[in-house]
């Protein structure tokens, strides 16, 4: 039987019979992690670095490059090519930058667009390979409702997306899955 090729899972037609069978026997190649699939974050207090890790070995991070402005707190949204940071704040102030990175290759951030509800980085966020999604966050006014999205692929300003039941910083958990995201804790 032969498995998927490099150019992606639909290049055989497969039943479902055939592909429980070889999942069963570990023959089926996993959707995750890929190899050298890496681990990429950056910002935090006031610096610009970015840094990554490689998921399947142990070690400490490496140089990714750097962001462009330094934010005292960060989040981001990702696919399995990009990364996202949201708005952050230099120094006391809140800033609506959203900058990206090509998560197979090294190098500095470029200019992915502007966040219309500006935040200190304490939103919280989910992604999915298509969309991510900023919640909450300081600014404008402490504890906004606002969830924002993006379409990852292109780059762009942050969309309504629609509200929180309950505005919020400092949100302490985000989670999700390819359909749903939850966000737990946080100030109000």
């Amino acid at each position: 039987m032969p498995f998927p090729s490099p150019s992606g899972p639909n290049s055989y037609i497969w039943n479902l019979k055939q592909v429980y069978v070889a999942r069963q026997g570990d023959n089926w190649p996993a959707p995750f992690p890929f190899p050298g699939a890496r681990g990429v974050f950056g910002g935090g207090t006031g610096t610009n670095v970015i840094d990554y890790i490689t998921i399947q070995s142990t070690g400490n991070a490496t140089d990714f490059g750097d962001m462009t402005d330094t934010r005292n707190a960060s989040c981001g949204a990702s696919s399995q090519t990009r990364l996202v940071n949201c708005s952050g704040a230099v120094g006391p102030t809140q800033t609506n930058v959203l900058d990206y990175v090509t998560i197979a290759s090294t190098g500095n951030a470029i200019d992915f667009g502007d966040d219309f509800s500006p935040s200190d980085g304490t939103s919280g966020s989910a992604s999915n390979n298509t969309r991510g999604l900023f919640a909450g966050g300081y600014a404008p006014a402490r504890g906004t409702n606002t969830i924002r999205f993006i379409t990852i692929a292109s780059v762009g300003n942050t969309t309504d997306f629609g509200d929180l039941t309950v505005g919020r910083y400092q949100i302490q958990t985000s989670i999700n899955s390819s359909t749903r995201a939850v966000w737990a804790g946080g100030n109000t």
